[in-house]
């Protein structure tokens, strides 16, 4: 399970991928990028993903931790909140994370003008991502601006996740820091 112990840990939390259009898209772009790890939690067995010896390995390893999930019902899949209350409840409380990145890359059925105030849905993805937040500046980490690729219900989405892929690529290789020359942020 630890591949290796890589700088850039993913937690990919989708629970079909083989129907993903948007998060596969953009697991694909990083697959090969060598100092990163994509664990699919849903496509781990149970003792794996609440594996508290084995997360504390990678995490305390990875200079950087991405939540990577399709939004439902404006947060994540189910399992994600699972290994957060199971995994980072207690990761939080040591040094494994302290002071490291933490990204949440998401996609949205909705345009992104139905995520303003005002607009269908609301409020923003900032501002319905805020529980994350909270609990990375509980650990002691980093938050990051949110990396999300709107309107995967819209005519637009392949377009969206081209431009998408792109962006999402650049990001990961600026947390491995490979990529010096240009500010992606």
């Amino acid at each position: 399970m630890d591949k290796d112990l890589k700088k850039v840990v993913v937690l990919l939390a989708h629970p079909n991928m083989e129907k993903s259009q948007a998060n596969k898209a953009l697991i694909d772009a990083i697959n090969d990028i060598e100092e990163v790890a994509v664990y699919n939690l849903y496509e781990m067995p149970a003792d794996d993903v609440f594996n508290m010896d084995a997360w504390s390995r990678i995490i305390s390893h990875a200079t950087a931790v991405i939540y990577q999930f399709p939004f439902y019902w404006m947060s994540a899949p189910s399992l994600l909140k699972q290994w957060q209350d199971r995994i980072f409840t207690h990761l939080a409380k040591t040094p494994a994370v302290a002071g490291k990145p933490l990204m949440v890359a998401t996609t949205t059925g909705s345009e992104f003008d139905a995520y303003r105030s005002g607009g269908r849905n609301g409020f923003t993805v900032d501002e319905l991502l805020r529980p994350y937040q909270a609990g990375a500046v509980h650990g002691g980490m980093m938050w990051q601006t949110p990396f999300v690729v709107y309107g995967m219900g819209t005519p637009d989405a392949e377009r969206n996740i081209a431009k998408g892929v792109d962006l999402y690529k650049k990001k990961v290789v600026a947390f491995v820091g490979e990529d010096k020359t240009e500010d992606v942020w």
